[in-house]
């Protein structure tokens, strides 16, 4: 059997720029690994879940709360327009939120923007991303 993904980040095998965002003992966020964008945050579960169904009553409370920090952190951090948050599972089985900010120079296109943050239109550098996790980070213990 593979490997997942999220699995090996989530224990350090693969390493995400900047560290840990944020980790409640449930949830676990970091930086994305492929660097859409700068500030790009991937939210997923310490365990193995597949999807939202799958998640255990507490898993489940400390999803919104947990949601609710990185996206004000995010939007503190970073000065969005706006952060969306998507979830797909196609290619990593392991359920995880994405969340993507969008900024002012970059167009409001709802989901028609997606297609372009995944195909690198306005990816960053590492120490790009690795900076944005910090300045999150902060601002979410602030």
């Amino acid at each position: 059997m593979e490997a997942c993904f999220t699995c090996e980040v989530n224990a350090g095998r693969v390493k995400a720029p900047g560290g840990t965002i944020y980790d409640d003992s449930l949830w676990l966020a970091e930086h994305g690994v492929d660097r859409l964008v700068q500030g790009y945050v991937v939210l997923k579960p310490l365990r193995h879940v597949h999807e939202v169904a799958d998640l255990t009553p507490d898993e489940a409370a400390a999803l919104g709360p947990a949601l609710s920090s990185l996206l004000s952190g995010m939007r503190t951090a970073l000065n969005t327009e706006r952060i969306y948050v998507c979830s797909f599972a196609e290619t990593v089985l392991h359920l995880h939120f994405h969340l993507l900010p969008r900024y002012a120079n970059m167009p409001a296109l709802g989901p028609h923007l997606v297609p372009d943050l995944f195909d690198g239109r306005w990816g960053c550098t590492l120490v790009e991303a690795e900076m944005a996790a910090d300045r999150i980070r902060s601002a979410i213990s602030n």
